[in-house]
């Protein structure tokens, strides 16, 4: 099974380093000139020369005669990647780097990702950078970092489904202030890990699943208010309609209270969701998931795949989930009898014919492969020719 781990990144890189690139490091970290996205997706950025010296410093110890004792020494990240990694290697392996607010952040998160796709020769890396996710501004870091770090976590977890890809969260580089929320999210989830290591030691220490369990059913009815105040600050008569509150009952008698955050402007009270309410909300999301269903066509059609050609189907129905994929993935170009919506998922040979349903849901019309002369293997027909066969689950 295929692995996805989340790193979070710290700049122990840099303070590892020989004396010459602290120095740099130094110089970079307290810059306010700098584009932090740049660093992350572009072939230019400030701080290119730190980054090639460090990248090539990293790649000729690599080389030494004990390269995994000299990597372990050269940053806490990789220190635990090299234990996660050490009996995993499959093409669909995923690395995810999730970078802080801060010149020096980036940048190492861009230096870390870059060496480990060519050492562990892993193509799926990627790099994201965390609005807010600093210690310069107490209040950024707790309405901006911690919300947009939980989100973007659950969101690679759901583009790497419990069942198609063993799960891991490495907190072991960064910030130590977001580990409790990244631990909660191990207790509470299924199939994700959570991995540890102290600093320079050579032991692992992995957190299952532990039996943590909130009342999800009480706290159901709250889902509404939680999604509202994730997306605005809502006022106190607000938030009791949003909970269903009675007349003779305050905020604190419903379950969900410490779910919340208050805060106050103009001498007005307003509410907004905290980092435990981020979590319960972002589990809610996932399980009030779009619902995939397969026609008889694509059922038949997958269960005659084989298993490597099954794996990436399977990777591009959870992204069906996402309205914004199927937006910027639609081939428009391609017309058809039946007026499906033609999915291209990228530079790759498989293609699929999707109908929006009335309950949101998506039906998998037919899954098809493009041909060397430019056309499919299989074409949608009518709409009425497909029904809803079979609900597609993750195995």
């Amino acid at each position: 099974m295929p692995i996805c781990v989340i790193s979070t990144t710290g700049t122990s890189i840099f303070s590892n380093a020989h004396v010459d690139l602290k120095s740099e490091w130094q110089a970079f970290r307290n810059r306010t000139d700098v584009d932090l996205q740049a660093i992350s997706r572009r072939g230019v950025f400030n701080g290119s020369e730190l980054y090639q010296c460090s990248l090539e410093y990293l790649r000729a110890e690599a080389k030494a005669v004990d390269a995994r004792e000299v990597i372990r020494k050269s940053s806490a990240e990789l220190n635990s990647l090299t234990l996660i990694l050490a009996d995993q290697r499959t093409r669909s392996d995923q690395l995810h780097f999730l970078a802080t607010a801060t010149p020096d952040g980036v940048l190492a998160a861009r230096v870390i990702a870059d060496f480990s796709r060519d050492y562990f020769q892993i193509e799926n890396v990627s790099i994201h950078l965390i609005d807010g996710l600093q210690v310069n501004d107490g209040e950024a870091f707790q309405r901006d970092g911690v919300r947009n770090l939980i989100a973007k976590i659950y969101d690679v977890l759901r583009h790497a489904p419990e069942g198609t890809y063993k799960r891991v969260i490495n907190p072991t580089g960064g910030f130590k202030g977001v580990v409790p929320y990244l631990t909660l999210i191990g207790m509470i989830e299924p199939g994700v890990d959570l991995s540890y290591i102290y600093e320079q030691s050579p032991a692992l220490i992995t957190l299952g699943r532990v039996p943590l369990q909130f009342n999800f059913e009480i706290l159901d009815s709250a889902y509404r208010a939680l999604k509202a105040c994730s997306e605005d600050f809502v006022d106190q008569q607000q938030l009791s309609e949003l909970l269903n509150l009675s007349a003779v009952q305050t905020l604190t008698d419903h379950p969900a209270w410490s779910l919340f955050d208050q805060t106050s402007q103009e001498g007005k009270i307003y509410f907004s969701v905290n980092g435990l309410g981020l979590i319960v909300l972002e589990h809610f999301k996932s399980l009030y998931k779009t619902k995939i269903y397969f026609s008889r066509h694509a059922a038949e059609r997958f269960d005659s795949l084989d298993n490597t050609q099954q794996r990436k189907f399977e990777g591009y129905f959870e992204r069906l989930r996402d309205p914004d994929w199927i937006k910027s993935h639609r081939h428009d170009d391609y017309a058809n009898e039946g007026n499906a919506i033609a999915i291209k998922p990228g530079n790759v040979d498989e293609r699929l014919f999707i109908y929006q349903l009335d309950d949101g849901s998506i039906l998998v019309a037919e899954l098809a492969f493009h041909q060397t002369n430019g056309s499919y293997d299989r074409e949608p027909k009518r709409r009425k020719d497909y029904d809803s066969f079979r609900l597609w689950e993750v195995k």
